[in-house]
This record gives C-alpha cells, structure tokens and sequence, in this order.
C-alpha cells in the first residue's frame, strides 16, 4: 500500500507543478489584457472566459498535492492534551473525513457535469462548452478523494 501511496503522492505533485505553471499562465495573459487595454483600448477578445474555466480546473488540480502533502489546516488542541493514542485516533478521523468529503464532492461534481452536457452550457463570450472544463475539474476531485484514501490507508499517515 505504501508504493501506491507513494505513486500518488508524486503524481498530485506533477499535477500541482502543471497547475501551477497554468495559474502563471493566465496571470500572465491577464496582465498582457490589462496591458492592452491601458496602451490600445483592445482587450483579449473572450480572456474572461478562458480564465474562468482554466482556472477551475488548475485550483482543483492542485487539491491532490493539498492532501497528499498534509498541508491543510489542523487544529490539535484535543489532540495535544488527549496524548500519542488519541491524537493518532484524530488524525485518522481527520483523514477519514476528508477522504469522505472528496468522495461525495466528486459524486455531485459528476451529476452538475451531467447536467451541463445535457443544456448544452457554454461561456458567454467565446462559447465554449463549459462540461469538460467541468470534467476535468470532477476528476482533479475524484483524484483528491482517491489520494486522501490512500493518505488515510497509510500507517505513517496517523503518527
């Protein structure tokens, strides 16, 4: 289980290193907007829209390595007064919670995708359809729920 654990880590890291070079690069043509607009009143035709859905789905592929990582935020005041035992029992509670969270978030992430393909949503400018955008923002998700499962299945995970 350890191995599987490990491949995941290292995957939500390759998935969060892309994430972040896409974050820069709509930061990146955000700016180059904002500069056309002040040098030549010409904004980039339907940038809104591209950022909108792009960045979706780069914040949610970043929520894997979050996880994996064990870089959200812990609040371990019974847990300290509690001792090693107890705090153990928490952590795996913790891990538990989170697995279960990503689980029903990625479920209801599919039926909202469904429900977009089947009204044919699209962004207002370019006119994109917006489901696989959505797709891939309910797979970032899954993968979270599957990368916190094996956070929670791996001993070293509730020391």
């Amino acid at each position: 289980m350890a191995r599987l654990g490990d491949t995941l880590r290292r995957a939500s890291l390759r998935l969060a290193m892309a994430a972040v070079l896409g974050l820069l690069g709509l930061a990146l043509a955000t700016t180059a907007d904002v500069l056309m607009r002040w040098l030549f009143r010409q904004p980039i035709i339907g940038l809104g829209d591209a950022v909108t859905v792009a960045g979706a789905v780069c914040l949610a592929a970043c929520m894997p390595w979050v996880v994996a990582s064990r870089g959200h935020i812990v609040v371990d005041l019974l847990g300290k007064v509690a001792g090693a035992r107890a705090r153990r029992a928490l952590d795996a509670f913790g891990a538990a919670l989170t697995c279960a969270f990503f689980a029903v978030l990625a479920w209801r992430y599919v039926d909202f995708v469904a429900d977009m393909y089947r009204n044919g949503d699209v962004t207002p400018v370019l006119r994109w359809a917006t489901w696989p955008w959505w797709a891939a923002v309910a797979a970032c998700i899954a993968f979270t729920g599957l990368v916190g499962a094996a956070t929670l299945l791996d001993r070293d995970a509730t020391r």
